[in-house]
């Protein structure tokens, strides 16, 4: 996997792809692995059009440790556009982010045929232990 190391959000489509060609990877990472959040960009579906996630994963207990959270916090994909920018924030009950995470992750959004913008929660870290 490619590190890219500038924060703004990556949109050309072309550019991008050539960069993961040139890499031999299937995104773009920003951070050191393994960690508690994580950024990084690929491509993936959305309403059915190809685009450019600039995306970040983090555990639920990092995020927890800067947004106010219930007893029993759900895990969340949080979704949305501005310009010509797509983001998406993961967050996940999981000990840390690693390879196999963001792999997962990557999986379970470019299969998701229902995507939409939005904060969506889903399985509480109770029933996810």
């Amino acid at each position: 996997m490619m590190r890219v190391s500038d924060k703004q959000p990556i949109t050309d489509m072309q550019q991008l792809q050539r960069q993961l060609v040139e890499s031999h990877s299937d995104y773009l990472l920003q951070d050191e692995l393994p960690a508690n959040r994580v950024r990084l960009v690929f491509t993936g579906p959305f309403k059915g059009e190809p685009v450019v996630w600039n995306a970040s994963i983090e555990t639920i207990e990092a995020y927890a440790q800067h947004h106010r959270v219930g007893d029993d916090p759900q895990q969340f994909i949080d979704i949305r556009q501005e310009n010509d920018a797509y983001w998406i924030h993961i967050g996940l009950n999981v000990q840390q982010i690693d390879q196999a995470v963001i792999e997962r992750s990557i999986i379970m959004v470019r299969n998701y045929k229902r995507l939409s913008e939005g904060r969506h929660e889903y399985g509480a870290r109770s029933k996810t232990l």
